[in-house]
């Protein structure tokens, strides 16, 4: 097999692109210390984001709020979208918590209305409320599945290996068109 060294150039560029940069993921949901279905999927998306190198921000326990309080002393809602905008390739949601479905209440408007940085949304329900006809089903919930991804599920039983696969296809694009963050500061 002959390779061309246009072709090894191309691919050492890219293992260096992907060596020194991080696609930040948002992953949004219940805490991580709550004993609860959607904080163990939670966890798992997590653990399974950071295996393929993502850069993984929980905000409550990575910085964002105490850059809120002690720094831009703002609101907590204003604080997350000028992250997610400067910051986030990606927003994961577990909507299973109050503040899960307020952040997917305000994420999914913004979502539809402003999108920078083009940042997916993956959102997850509990396949409870999907045969519901509610405010959450008909408005955020349908913004998302327009703009982005929705799965309805057993929190427990959750397959998330295809929203890993997605989101791997979509940080090659982030990076080669430029999006990227670096790894390091």
């Amino acid at each position: 097999m002959t390779t061309n060294a246009s072709v090894v150039r191309f691919a050492n560029a890219a293992i260096k692109l992907f060596d020194e940069n991080r696609m930040v993921v948002f992953l949004c949901g219940p805490a991580l210390k709550q004993d609860s279905a959607g904080a163990r999927l939670r966890k798992r998306l997590k653990d399974a984001l950071e295996e393929q190198k993502f850069e993984v921000v929980l905000g409550e326990d990575d910085g964002l709020e105490e850059t809120r309080l002690n720094v831009l002393k703002g609101y907590a809602h204003s604080n997350e979208l000028d992250f997610i905008n400067k910051e986030c390739g990606a927003i994961v949601l577990v909507a299973d918590s109050v503040g899960s479905f307020c952040e997917l209440g305000l994420f999914a408007h913004e979502h539809t209305l402003r999108n920078p940085n083009k940042c997916d949304f993956i959102l997850f329900v509990a396949d409870k409320y999907k045969p519901d006809r509610s405010y959450i089903n008909e408005g955020p919930v349908k913004a998302i599945e327009d703009y982005g991804l929705v799965e309805y599920v057993n929190f427990d039983t959750a397959s998330i290996s295809h929203v890993i696969k997605r989101l791997e296809r979509r940080r090659s694009l982030y990076f080669l068109d430029g999006r990227g963050r670096p790894a390091k500061s």
